[in-house]
């Protein structure tokens, strides 16, 4: 109450300022002129919880448009384990990494589902990541940085967005260096941006910023920004990095790299429908399966005893992977007689399928399949799936694959990815996990994925 007090009478301060100067064009001068005159908030007026917010720095970031869902989760990490260290440090003790809303995404095909602004709570436990990283759904964001008492409510003024784009060159004389360069361009090139389509977002200044190099170069490139403002006033400042998945890892597949991973527990609505179905077809469960999966994941230790359940499950990628790496990805028989030799050297007869194939070749494939259990998750409802989403559906097909007792993945498949890491965190042997469909049935021509092993 007392932070609007303060804005309203700066307001009616403002107005006789702006007759004095003689303002031509008030619409115009105003949005920028209040922002610059705003007052400090004054931590002994307002109440508590907001005072001990002083010199908030919010982090916004967007993913390039048609990149996918589990590209992003890695996204995700990448700035977490920065943001994490970079709060160590006196001028950022304050900072927040604010997670960009979901919008409808390539490989999301259902058309008569809403699926824009999801928010990560949608999909994930947020209170689980937030015990490693200081992150604000975008939700919790617009909600904190409102009671700082906004200029322009409910608007939220954006004080620098960087806009990252490669360098032309980036094996400058024959190396790979890190670097960055601000250079010329115009706004109007970057539009697709699902985070610059946020009207309630005000961009005050847009720079294009060449980027190469990994999380922690960021430090520079915010310590550059905000020496050019005053940074000893208490009010909320929000920069934002567009194209984020320009910014490689610090050290990937490191401690802090697997600290922020196994923070990424699902929401638990998903957890609650893949354990039912888990049970209903396979007659299993987490203590049956022996798997680790302590109520925090700061519990988490090194394990390899994991059983998983009776069952084996094979992520076959088709969609665009059928025609745009046709060198790696099998034919639909050659995955049938794969699953067949493995169920029978496993003796097992049930396997899960998470796929993208169409009705017509997941037709094709159950013929290769004779004297095989085949199972996959549907919703049990037109209103389950509007509630799922695309997203939810697909993650609960990560979570019963990563279940089974054995798993075989796609090639270069960042679904198949984050398996490998979901098995890897609940303490199977790698040998049943770090598995690849061969392009050959006889397994002559077989490109392997890369074996990440958990690190504590």
């Amino acid at each position: 109450m007392y932070c609007y007090l303060l804005i309203l009478i700066s307001a009616c301060i403002l107005l006789i300022e702006i007759n004095a100067l003689n303002i031509k064009n008030p619409t115009t001068d105003l949005q920028s002129y209040v922002f610059e005159t705003t007052p400090q908030f004054d931590e002994k007026t307002c109440p508590k919880t907001i005072a001990e917010l002083k010199n908030t720095i919010y982090i916004l970031y967007d993913v390039n448009p048609p990149e996918g869902f589990n590209l992003r989760r890695d996204v995700y990490i990448r700035l977490a384990v920065f943001v994490q260290k970079l709060q160590k440090k006196k001028l950022f003790n304050n900072v927040r990494l604010v997670l960009p809303p979901w919008r409808r995404l390539f490989h999301w095909k259902s058309n008569h589902l809403s699926q824009d602004n999801l928010l990560w709570k949608q999909f994930f436990n947020i209170e689980s990541m937030r015990r490693y990283a200081p992150i604000l759904d975008f939700d919790e964001f617009l909600h904190e940085i409102s009671l700082f008492g906004l200029p322009e409510s409910p608007y939220v003024p954006v004080h620098k967005i960087f806009q990252l784009m490669h360098f032309e060159d980036m094996f400058e004389d024959g190396a790979f260096h890190d670097k960055y360069e601000f250079t010329e361009c115009r706004k109007e090139q970057y539009q697709r941006s699902y985070l610059l389509q946020q009207s309630i977002l005000l961009d005050n200044d847009f720079l294009c910023l060449k980027f190469q190099g990994s999380s922690s170069m960021l430090e520079r490139v915010l310590r550059q920004s905000m020496a050019s403002n005053d940074t000893t006033n208490n009010e909320p400042k929000v920069y934002a990095f567009l194209n984020a998945e320009i910014v490689l890892h610090d050290s990937w597949g490191d401690v802090e790299f697997w600290k922020a991973r196994r923070s990424m527990r699902f929401a638990p609505q998903l957890l609650e429908i893949a354990d039912k179905f888990r049970m209903k077809h396979f007659r299993t469960n987490n203590s049956i399966e022996e798997v680790q999966r302590p109520p925090m994941w700061e519990f988490e230790k090194e394990y390899r005893s994991a059983l998983g359940g009776r069952y084996l499950c094979a992520h076959l990628r088709r969609g665009d992977f059928v025609f745009g790496r046709e060198k790696t990805t099998p034919t639909l028989k050659s995955v049938a007689v794969q699953i067949r030799d493995k169920l029978k050297y496993l003796n097992l007869t049930t396997v899960f399928l998470a796929t993208d194939a169409t009705a017509f070749e997941m037709q094709n494939l159950k013929s290769y399949l004779q004297r095989v259990r085949p199972v996959r998750y549907s919703t049990d409802s037109l209103e389950q799936k509007s509630m799922l989403k695309d997203g939810g559906i697909a993650i609960i097909d990560q979570i019963i694959c990563s279940h089974a007792a054995y798993f075989i993945g796609t090639y270069e498949s960042t679904f198949t990815y984050r398996i490998y890491e979901e098995r890897e965190i609940m303490g199977f042997p790698k040998m049943n996990t770090f598995n690849t469909f061969c392009k050959s049935e006889d397994l002559s021509d077989c490109s392997k994925n890369s074996v990440w092993p958990i690190v504590y």
